[in-house]
């Protein structure tokens, strides 16, 4: 979950970064199934909150905004 969100919010603000980043995760994600530490589910339902985690920090600022003023 943290590397996704990391890679995501890195791929947010700078693509090539972002790219980079999304190697080592995918790299992490593999070896937690493979060693058995977690279930391919278990890694997919990480990622899915990780990218929706780094997504909403990123608009946070524009949604309160909207609705504040």
């Amino acid at each position: 979950m943290a590397a996704s969100g990391f890679t995501g919010a890195v791929a947010a603000v700078w693509p090539a970064a972002g790219a980079v980043c999304a190697l080592p995760a995918a790299a992490v994600a593999v070896q937690r199934v493979h060693s058995g530490a977690h279930y391919p589910s278990d890694v997919a339902a990480g990622a899915a909150i990780g990218g929706i985690g780094a997504w909403s920090i990123r608009r946070l600022p524009r949604l309160l905004r909207r609705v504040i003023l």
